[in-house]
């Protein structure tokens, strides 16, 4: 078995560049549907949740595995960040899913929409959680990255959930404005090579220690001999 380590750093920024690009392209058309509610456009940015969705385990399988089944799995267990990542693939496609529910049967609100932003939810709280699936040494660069990108689709999230109970036009502009600084932060995401690549440690030897020697041992030929003789009476 042979894995790609430079592959998962290569995959990491393409997984990220994916989730980038179906939510810029969420939020353009959540934009423009709000004046154009009954345009087919809308179902646009859905179907990219889940053009995202199946694109993230490819990218998994084709740049650390190799395009090999046998090899996914081991490159998994290799780096297990990258089961964040599967994970991340569940939540877009349940996400788009829910969406495209709702739209198909013409409600506007309902358990559906409640469903697909409470899993771009969870999405928004993997972002927390994905900088400490990293090596040890990479997460103080990446956890304020992604706890921006977290932090702002949780905000777009919580806008969008104002809006449906106040209906006010400026909070589903703020809901799709948040999704695309989300969407920016995501495409200009670079992943560092220490995040996932090969861990190197550095082992040093203890100074070796001088041979135990008999000098100071009370039966050492060194030692002053006790006297042997009992004292008079």
């Amino acid at each position: 078995m042979i894995l790609n380590y430079d592959g998962f750093t290569a995959a990491s920024t393409l997984i990220h560049s994916l989730q980038g690009a179906a939510l810029l392209l969420l939020g353009a058309v959540e934009a423009y549907s709000l004046d154009n509610p009954e345009n087919k456009v809308k179902f646009a940015g859905p179907l990219a949740l889940l053009a995202a969705a199946i694109a993230i385990p490819l990218a998994a399988l084709a740049l650390p595995a190799g395009w090999s089944l046998e090899n996914f799995r081991p490159a998994l267990d290799a780096r297990r960040g990258f089961y964040l990542f599967i994970a991340f693939a569940c939540f877009f496609a349940a996400s788009g899913l829910s969406r495209l529910t709702q739209l198909a049967i013409g409600r506007k609100d309902g358990g559906w929409q409640a469903l697909f932003l409470a899993f771009l939810a969870a999405c928004g709280a993997l972002y927390f959680v994905l900088p400490w699936r990293v090596n040890e040494e990479a997460w103080r660069q990446t956890l304020p990255l992604h706890a921006a990108m977290g932090t702002t689709l949780l905000l777009a999230v919580a806008f969008k959930t104002a809006y449906v109970f106040s209906g006010r036009r400026k909070l589903h502009l703020a809901w799709a404005a948040l999704l695309v600084v989300t969407a920016l932060q995501l495409m200009t995401y670079r992943e560092t090579e220490s995040s996932f690549g090969l861990r190197m440690v550095t082992m040093e030897s203890a100074p070796e220690l001088p041979a135990a020697g008999t000098a100071d041992l009370p039966w050492s030929k060194n030692a002053p001999i006790a006297d042997q003789k009992r004292p008079a009476h």
